[in-house]
């Protein structure tokens, strides 16, 4: 049997190509780094004063931030391409990560948390775009959960160094670590990737082998006819839908560390290797299990049961108790519904886009987390503060279960999707 499972594990990463491996290191790299929004609500809360109200609203800034970038990245990989798109968003939000060190007040930090991720989250729809691009039509879903496998490796090594730089240096060296390794990624980047260029032909999809040795990062391309996203009917209710996932989900970023910290009494250290632990377990199961459900036919299905586990991560505190036992469960809960959920919801937007559309298809995909990132913060705070913990967790209970029925009756109605992409 473990035989078995070590052929499955190999299997699962066989076939990939060459620079679908590059860009997932370079990913790694950005998202070793990228960690200081985890640790920003503690570092805010005791080390500035802010109210959980005015916590609240500087995550509902960057949120505000990650919906522009998300709609700025999508529009410009559609004009100028994903690769200039991710080397200019690397790039210069690592300087933006350098100033936050030296802003101190409220306002400051909701224009900065603005600032911060309309520039970085620029490089989410531009990122996925890449993904057909350099992995190929025919291994997206594997090539989507490598892309993701180096999001949470990142985030798994790099939450953990910060939980000890955080306690051993204090908050600000997380905004230096952050900053070098963006400014670090976006070099890497120009290094080891080119401009792989994906056309379509009359039948399907296929990719320009030609790459560009030296692309021009100002240039701008053609503009190209498309079919607009917002005409995709089924498309933007599995977006609606998923919306109050990611309301529960980015609770994990924002008001949980602040939990632990004050109901849990865990030090930096501790959560940063609870965090840690959902990075790892995330690296170590997705590949083989995406492997598994990526050729079923039922992924609707899976995404749905990936949305359950997510909602029950949190409201298992009202059910077991607050304890750190408890935690290490809602960890495993919320990882196993990541791992389930998003890569073939992912995988399924990339699926219903083309090579003139594939920027705004995944640009709105990318847009559902960054509202959700603005909505998440002033809830999941604002009931924190005047209901406590307990009452946040099962209103976050309320919202997957509306996600999960709104996704199976899409899946009732998922020949109408098909039907629009056969059309």
């Amino acid at each position: 049997m473990l035989q078995s499972l070590l052929q499955l594990y190999v299997k699962s990463f066989s076939g990939l190509t060459r620079d679908i491996w590059a860009l997932s290191i370079v990913t790694f790299i950005n998202r070793s780094g990228t960690v200081v929004f985890l640790f920003l609500s503690i570092y805010l809360a005791e080390k500035l004063n802010f109210s959980k109200t005015e916590i609240g609203l500087v995550m509902s800034s960057h949120g505000v931030g990650s919906v522009a970038g998300a709609y700025v990245g999508g529009w410009l990989t559609d004009r100028i391409g994903y690769y200039r798109v991710m080397f200019w968003s690397l790039f210069l939000v690592g300087f933006l990560y350098f100033s936050l060190v030296l802003v101190k007040t409220f306002p400051l930090f909701c224009l900065m948390g603005f600032l911060t991720s309309l520039v970085g989250d620029a490089f989410r729809p531009a990122g996925m775009a890449s993904i057909t691009a350099y992995g190929g039509e025919d291994l997206q879903t594997r090539s989507m959960s490598l892309y993701r496998m180096a999001i949470n490796l990142g985030f798994g090594i790099g939450i953990a160094v910060a939980g000890f730089l955080a306690g051993m240096y204090g908050y600000e060296a997380l905004f230096f670590m952050d900053g070098g390794t963006c400014i670090a990624a976006g070099f890497l980047f120009l290094i080891f990737l080119k401009d792989k260029k994906e056309i379509q032909s009359d039948d399907k999809l296929i990719e320009n082998e030609k790459i560009l040795d030296t692309p021009d990062l100002f240039l701008e391309k053609p503009k190209i006819p498309q079919q607009s996203v917002y005409k995709d009917i089924w498309y933007l209710f599995f977006i609606g839908f998923l919306f109050f996932n990611s309301i529960v989900f980015i609770q994990l970023f924002h008001t949980f560390p602040l939990f632990c910290k004050e109901v849990l009494q865990m030090t930096e250290e501790g959560i940063g290797s609870l965090m840690s632990y959902n990075g790892i377990l995330i690296c170590i199961i997705e590949m083989p299990l995406i492997y598994v459900l990526a050729p079923k036919r039922d992924q609707m299905g899976w995404i749905t049961w990936g949305v359950v586990l997510i909602g029950l991560s949190l409201v298992i505190f009202n059910i077991m108790g607050f304890s750190i036992f408890t935690a290490i469960v809602s960890m495993t809960l919320v990882s196993i519904g990541e791992i389930i959920n998003f890569p073939l919801a992912s995988s399924l937007a990339l699926g219903r886009s083309n090579v003139n559309n594939r920027g705004q298809y995944m640009g709105l995909y990318s847009m559902l987390f960054s509202f959700g990132m603005i909505v998440a913060p002033i809830v999941g705070f604002k009931i924190a503060e005047d209901f406590g913990y307990a009452t946040l967790w099962y209103t976050m209970g309320l919202l997957s279960l509306i996600s999960t029925i709104g996704l199976i009756a899409l899946r009732s109605r998922e020949h109408v999707a098909l039907a629009w992409k056969e059309g």
